[in-house]
């Protein structure tokens, strides 16, 4: 939800408050007049008038302009606070900013001799090819010894940077960018992450948070509460929650299906919001509330494009690159591309609008059909399952 963008100035003006030095020069000359004053070298050369501009107006209008509608008034309000401002806002209802946090997961490394010691040194890099648009990396943690009758060893990584772009799926960590001894081949198998990465929280996910926060203060155990609870956890924005009610489970149930702006939901993450929730005693009396992960509606995708004449071989296959990566950001496979429209639960995705804003950002691109109609998306995310994409040509 975006939060509103408010123009103070333009509120300040309604309100009659003066807002350039006509209007200034005008209130205070008003002013000197009701007490019995007379201003009579108030000529625009005269050496007095550009004193008492310097002196006067041009302060006022600062106070109002830029302390004022820039600073004062958007810190008042939670909707319009950002940065330190917000942070304050967040403080008087017992919250603070979430900071950014590394991805952890279990990366399989397969021996070539299974009856084989093989010793994986902490800090062993792991990367994913660029078949997202951009090469995420993985490192080993601790020194860890794959023993002898052992084929293959899950062994916890951990992200080189802070984010949520490494919460990438299943199969995309299998590059050795440096050969391992003994090691044949290494891969994010299945659910593989015990602890998602996570972006600081940014100002209008924060704001969100503490509008909710507002909704939970009578602790009457309705959506607000549990979604404020939650967004507690690093990598969850309030706004990515989604809750079922009419009782799937039976009477006083309701589930809360949590999506990740990257990637699908680690099963550790659902364990400890559950665990948060029930075990721990944020819930309501008499209240059954069941998190689990945004279920994925599979998709087979296939387009054509047309490209431009005047590109050369390798800049078609950088095209078709270009193409992909953008489409698989939007199917949140990544977290490159953020001006690609993202697919949501409970919304319709239009290829007309995903058509459009690849055009507008690849240059080369033509034209694009899809061989996939419209999705109409229930409580469920649209995953790919397949992506094809078939150069045409030129058009």
């Amino acid at each position: 939800m975006t939060r509103p963008q408010v123009d103070f100035e333009k509120v300040l003006a309604n309100e009659g408050v003066p807002m350039d030095s006509q209007q200034v020069t005008a209130l205070l000359e008003a002013d000197v007049m009701a007490a019995n004053s007379i201003i009579s070298n108030n000529s625009a050369m005269s050496p007095f008038w550009k004193l008492f501009s310097a002196c006067v107006v041009t302060p006022v209008l600062w106070l109002i302009k830029t302390l004022l509608a820039n600073h004062v008034l958007p810190a008042m309000f939670a909707a319009t606070a950002t940065e330190l401002y917000l942070e304050l806002k967040a403080w008087d209802v017992g919250l603070e900013r979430k900071q950014a946090v590394k991805t952890q997961g279990l990366i399989t490394f397969t021996k070539v001799d299974a009856n084989a010691d093989i010793w994986v040194k902490a800090g062993t890099v792991i990367q994913s090819d660029a078949t997202l648009g951009a090469i995420y990396r993985m490192r080993v943690l601790a020194d860890t010894v794959i023993p002898a009758g052992v084929l293959t060893e899950a062994i916890l990584c951990e992200a080189e940077q802070s984010g949520a772009g490494h919460n990438i799926g299943a199969g995309y960590y299998h590059v050795l960018p440096e050969a391992l001894a003994g090691i044949a081949a290494v891969n994010n198998i299945g659910d593989w992450i015990t602890q998602s990465g996570a972006n600081q929280e940014t100002d209008d996910e924060l704001a969100l948070r503490i509008r909710d926060q507002f909704g939970s203060v009578g602790n009457y155990h309705i959506d607000a509460v549990y979604r404020a609870a939650i967004a507690s956890f690093a990598g969850i924005r309030s706004d990515l929650l989604y809750f079922e009610h009419e009782a799937p489970r039976g009477p006083g149930t309701a589930n809360c299906h949590v999506m990740m702006e990257v990637g699908e939901t680690p099963q550790a993450l659902i364990d400890n919001i559950n665990d948060y929730i029930s075990t721990k005693g944020y819930h309501g009396h008499g209240d059954d509330l069941l998190a689990m992960p945004i279920a994925a509606s599979a998709q087979a995708l296939e387009l054509n494009f047309w490209h431009a004449s005047n590109i050369g071989s390798s800049e078609i296959a950088q095209l078709e690159a270009d193409i992909e990566s953008r489409i698989r950001a939007a199917f949140r496979e990544s977290e490159l591309h953020p001006a690609m429209t993202r697919t949501f639960p409970r919304s319709a995705f239009i290829f007309s609008q995903l058509t459009s804003e690849l055009t507008d950002e690849l240059p080369h691109l033509k034209s694009v059909r899809w061989l996939t109609d419209d999705l109409i998306n229930g409580l469920a995310l649209p995953r790919i399952s397949s992506l094809v994409v078939n150069n045409r040509g030129v058009i």
